[in-house]
């Protein structure tokens, strides 16, 4: 590689370049783009966060090229283990542009919505990078010193796709922990936006709103849950914006209660309300979830159809009995809130708890509510949303529909 310059600005390779050497410590089999730093030798304290290397096994056998981390636990982020690919700046616009021809010419998300997944991590092969779009403008989310590093090359990429575009750059403040460094970008020019979703209309805040500004994930089981509404009486619980209580109100809903602890959320969600021109039929509440449950529970209210989307319960795996606990008893409660033959339908966006995880958890709940569970079908995120058979990490979205029904 070319010596470093003074400056601020890295110097970034091309093609011919040679890369600085990560050796590991054991036999790399398994494929997967993460290479822990328990793994690696060194430390290669010289290089700096994000910078591109080789990384090869003892006996110098080539694994991948990757961006290398001296402070994080994911001390290589592999972007390729082919030796004839080099990262360079074509790399990057090749990647990016792999990327939005799935969305348009496969899934033909324009059809639909003009909010979408563009980059989606490990899924399109750009691990520490996503990328949404929400119609004039892109956010990217920075997971990895190296996707920042290279901030330059992504932005023109997506420029090329999307032309006059605005590209806002996020990061949270426990990735930037992480990654040792501040990744995030200057404030916005455009704050707020409408976007639309089929017939949805959702108002989004990109600086503010949790993730990229929008839960985009859940976009197919906000679908599927107003075709189930019609005539029904519906609750929503951890509505945020209120995505799924909109949507089973415009799907013919009876009534929608929607309930969220989070006060600023519900203000957004009773302006998605009126922007959709739903009247009273649907209610939002600033609650907490559990605590409404219960009350309704105790009050004797039962509904037709629920929804219980609650955010991320885990970020580590020391959390995850904590987060089973969590789901056993929002669910039970959801159980014990529903009419016979009432639609449950249970979501964890949660990547640590797995699918069977959530099944056993779901179990757990149907026999504390003496209850019949008779699973209809899972779902998880929307095609925008791939995931790479290599990274199993990546299906983290389970939504699971049950008909619950009396104990025969």
């Amino acid at each position: 590689m070319r010596k470093k310059r003074t400056d601020e600005a890295p110097v970034l390779p091309e093609a011919g370049d040679v890369l600085p050497v990560v050796e590991m410590r054991t036999r790399y089999s398994s494929n997967h783009p993460w290479i822990f730093r328990r793994m690696v030798g060194g430390p290669y304290d010289e290089l700096d966060p994000g910078t591109l290397v080789d990384v090869v096994e003892r006996d110098g056998r080539f694994v991948g090229r990757g961006f290398y981390n001296p402070h994080s636990e994911i001390a290589v982020r592999l972007l390729t283990l082919s030796k004839d690919a080099y990262p360079d700046r074509r790399f990057f616009l090749g990647a990016v542009t792999r990327a939005v021809k799935l969305r348009h010419d496969v899934l033909q998300l324009p059809k639909v919505t003009d909010a979408y997944r563009l980059v989606h991590s490990e899924g399109d092969g750009l691990s520490g990078l996503v990328a949404d779009k929400y119609g004039p403008c892109i956010v990217l989310e920075l997971f990895s010193a190296g996707m920042h590093r290279h901030l330059d090359w992504l932005k023109q990429a997506f420029t090329e796709n999307f032309p006059g575009s605005e590209i806002i750059v996020r990061s949270d403040h426990r990735t930037e922990k992480l990654e040792g460094l501040k990744m995030d970008g200057p404030p916005p020019a455009t704050r707020e936006l409408t976007i639309t979703e089929h017939n949805l209309k959702i108002h989004v805040d990109l600086r503010r709103g949790h993730k990229t500004g929008y839960f985009l994930d859940q976009r197919d089981n906000r679908r599927r849950v107003a075709e189930l509404s019609g005539g029904q009486e519906v609750f929503d619980g951890f509505c945020y914006t209120g995505g799924f209580g909109l949507s089973a109100a415009l799907g013919g809903a009876k009534s929608v209660e929607a309930v969220d602890l989070d006060e600023k959320a519900i203000d957004v969600a009773n302006k998605n309300r009126a922007l959709n021109g739903i009247g009273e039929q649907l209610k939002f509440v600033h609650a907490n979830v559990f605590d409404y449950l219960r009350d309704q529970r105790q009050g004797g209210k039962k509904y037709d159809r629920i929804v219980l989307d609650p955010a991320k319960l885990a970020l580590s795996r020391l959390e995850i009995p904590r987060a089973m606990s969590a789901y056993a008893d929002m669910n039970r409660l959801g159980m014990q809130c529903i009419k016979p033959g009432g639609v449950l339908v249970s979501c964890s966006c949660t990547g640590l708890v797995s699918e069977e995880d959530l099944l056993t958890a779901l179990r757990a709940a149907s026999i504390e509510a003496n209850v019949e569970m008779q699973i209809v079908a899972i779902h998880g995120a929307p095609g925008d949303h791939p995931w790479s058979v290599r990274v199993p990490e990546g299906r983290y979205l389970k939504a699971v529909y049950s008909r619950i029904m009396p104990l025969r």
